[in-house]
């Protein structure tokens, strides 16, 4: 009679094991809880790799020092967040043979996928730039960083950023990883401009004290459905050196600009007493901000002041 009684609580607890074994599998399929997601995604080869390295280091660092994903999107910037579209513009100018605004997402296509990045020697090179003296990198907030081509090596690269992009090297010291970067200067290794038997080159000009002047403003007249009249101001802007420090005589009178070409062109003090080197339409330009684009002096290669 007892055996008759075990079979139903042996059967019921049968049915309870696989109820609970079902449900167990059921909420690690729904819920992917570690370690069955990082199977899941990486797979045992890699997580053995990985396993590997992290006993390595345990030889030498603490678990405190190991990296997580707070360090890597909030201490060091890169941006690997799905779903972002980085259309953020860097201008590349100085020592370079097409100075352009560079789109974010035309030199980093594949943004949504871990690691992206470009090499930095690779960026300069498709723009032309194969040997320069220093980079420098400035951002939006003001920040500036400026490296020697000899401190920099393969591991020196752009990675994505939500504003602009973040450089990122192992050769020199973190504090030069700039973030939300919005220009790169180039000092080639070549000094092309001379300047009153000074050899110099744009981009050494504008890693110095530079202006922005406004240029061929006009006024613009808006008629509005009802008829009233309205204006606004339109112009365009130029950054540069401006000519009159950089030069080795005190209050010249005039000055001999000459071009690649060979031209000479003597200019009065009223013309040039503004005028501002810059690099315009990607060639290097005596801007007369007071006069016409028409007489804007371009491709200088020489100027000589004189009393």
């Amino acid at each position: 009679m007892k055996r008759i009684q075990s079979k139903p609580i042996l059967l019921s607890l049968i049915i309870f094991c696989f109820l609970a074994v079902s449900g167990i599998v059921i909420l690690v399929i729904a819920t992917k809880p570690m370690p069955v997601a990082l199977l899941q995604e990486y797979g045992i080869g890699l997580l053995w790799e990985e396993g590997q390295a992290m006993n390595e280091c345990a030889e030498c660092h603490k678990a405190v020092d190991f990296h997580s994903c707070d360090t890597c999107h909030d201490d060091h910037g890169s941006a690997e967040i799905s779903g972002i579209k980085f259309f953020e513009v860097i201008e590349l100018t100085g020592d370079v043979p097409d100075p352009a605004f560079v789109r974010v997402n035309e030199v980093m296509p594949n943004q949504e996928e871990v690691g992206t990045h470009i090499l930095l020697f690779d960026f300069l090179k498709r723009y032309g730039v194969t040997e320069f003296e220093s980079v420098s990198f400035i951002t939006n907030d003001g920040g500036l960083a400026t490296i020697k081509s000899q401190y920099l090596d393969e591991t020196a690269m752009l990675v994505p950023y939500m504003d602009g992009v973040r450089f990122v090297t192992e050769s020199v010291h973190v504090s030069t990883w700039l973030k939300g970067i919005k220009r790169i200067i180039v000092v080639g290794t070549e000094k092309p401009l001379i300047i009153d038997g000074q050899e110099t080159s744009v981009g050494q000009l504008l890693l110095g004290e530079t202006v922005r002047i406004t240029v061929e403003g006009s006024d613009v007249m808006l008629i509005s459905e009802e008829g009233e009249t309205k204006s606004a101001f339109v112009a365009n802007t130029v950054e540069g050196a401006k000519l009159l420090p950089l030069l080795e005589t005190e209050n010249p009178s005039t000055v001999l600009v000459t071009l690649k070409n060979g031209e000479t062109t003597e200019l009065n003090r009223d013309d040039f007493e503004n005028a501002v080197i810059a690099v315009v339409r990607g060639q290097v330009t005596l801007v007369l901000p007071d006069r016409g684009r028409g007489v804007w002096l371009s491709n200088i290669q020489k100027i000589d002041s004189s009393k």
